[in-house]
């Protein structure tokens, strides 16, 4: 049952709960951009428009993945910088990478992921949920107006969830929370790694089952069909959200790749 509206103080919470001692795994881990322009033209840091992500602009860039944005500080810093204050990260931050600055969206995905390392609002609180899938998303987290996250950026969320820590169940309260907003986008079997949620159809002009048994081949040929059947509807909107979250997966291998190289 969701015991509280107030989204800020919830999440502030979360963040202000940083004296745990972080999970055993810690030590052992390894679509919608927001354009955002961290400095003048005339800086040599400075997000050139088209730009491609790179260990001279990560802490810049829009699109720096969150979990490349985790590994680069976990390889500096080891799981030290998860104990500092945000001042004093973007500090230490400035000054032993190549950056002048830490762009406040990609801070927001920092201590998304800081929340993920600490605590289990992520997976047991629905507003705290909620507040991480957007950044995970290059979107800043509203907490005046609800705005539900659609499927593809649950899919990305849950994800990136997945590469801190599988060691906590999902909550009641979260669940029914997938499960409405995957209504709201009208998908009644998300992809995986959604596919947990069930989303019980309201009519029974959805056939669960042959969605499922024509997903597998809409998937590995790219293809949906295009007549008016409500399965192929479904399987249409399938897999623009699978390609959605493709293109992520695609994003982070490539700025993984580097990170791991440097």
């Amino acid at each position: 049952m969701i015991d509280s509206l107030d989204f800020e103080a919830r999440f502030s919470a979360a963040l202000k709960s940083l004296d745990k001692k972080p999970a055993a795994s810690l030590v052992d881990s390894e679509l919608q951009p927001t354009v955002e322009t961290a400095e003048s033209d005339d800086n040599k840091n400075a997000v050139v428009k088209g730009a491609q992500v790179r260990h001279i602009n990560l802490f810049q860039h829009p699109d720096a993945h969150p979990v490349a944005l985790d590994l680069a500080l976990l390889k500096k810093y080891g799981a030290d910088w998860l104990t500092w204050e945000t001042e004093v990260l973007s500090l230490r931050i400035v000054s032993d990478f190549p950056t002048t600055t830490v762009s406040d969206l990609n801070m927001n995905k920092i201590m998304a992921m800081k929340t993920l390392h600490y605590v289990d609002f992520f997976w047991t609180q629905w507003d705290a949920f909620h507040a991480c899938v957007m950044p995970f998303n290059n979107l800043y987290p509203d907490f005046e107006i609800l705005h539900p996250p659609s499927v593809a950026q649950m899919m990305v969320a849950v994800s990136v969830s997945k590469r801190v820590r599988e060691d906590v169940a999902w909550s009641e309260e979260v669940k029914v929370f997938m499960e409405q907003a995957c209504r709201f986008d009208g998908i009644f079997c998300p992809p995986a790694p959604l596919d947990f949620v069930d989303v019980a159809p309201e009519h029974d002009t959805v056939d669960r089952d042959d969605i499922q048994r024509k997903w597998p081949g809409v998937r590995s040929t790219g293809v949906a069909p295009e007549d008016n059947s409500v399965t192929s509807e479904q399987l249409r909107r399938m897999l623009r959200v699978h390609n959605y979250f493709r293109a992520d997966t695609e994003r982070l291998q490539t700025q993984l790749a580097w990170i791991k190289d440097d």
